[in-house]
């Protein structure tokens, strides 16, 4: 009898160490740097920026905003920060938005760093939409 009880002891411990391990399919948005999404790439051109991230079939510019943090006079560091998540259920695949960006002075001589990182090209496919 004790055995008996002491093996579902045993067998729940287990369940619940293999759940608090398990890792989530998709980010929870709990953590600060989810925020900051990787990006596939980044074109700057004049007063917009478009740029390729991920999407799992719902993700529009409305997802994104940028933020401009002066670092100088005339330099900025450029965060691409995702405002809500995709929650569609498409395969991932890459896809390019354009978003405007703040008025800055000076744009043709400013200089930006941007604080999101970058993926390789071919880690996803890409969908034009």
């Amino acid at each position: 009898m004790h055995e008996v009880i002491f093996s579902r002891l045993i067998l729940c411990s287990l369940l619940c160490l293999s759940m608090m391990l398990a890792k989530p399919a998709h980010p929870q948005g709990s953590r600060g740097d989810d925020r900051l999404p990787v990006l596939y790439g980044v074109k700057l051109d004049s007063t917009q920026i478009t740029i390729d991230v991920e999407s799992f079939g719902c993700t529009d510019a409305s997802y994104f905003s940028v933020q401009l943090d002066p670092a100088s006079s005339d330099t900025y560091h450029l965060s691409i920060v995702r405002r809500r998540q995709d929650r569609c259920r498409m395969s991932a695949h890459v896809v390019g938005l354009t978003l405007d960006l703040p008025k800055v002075p000076n744009l043709t001589s400013a200089k930006f760093f941007l604080m999101n990182n970058l993926a390789a090209p071919i880690t996803l496919h890409r969908s034009d939409r």
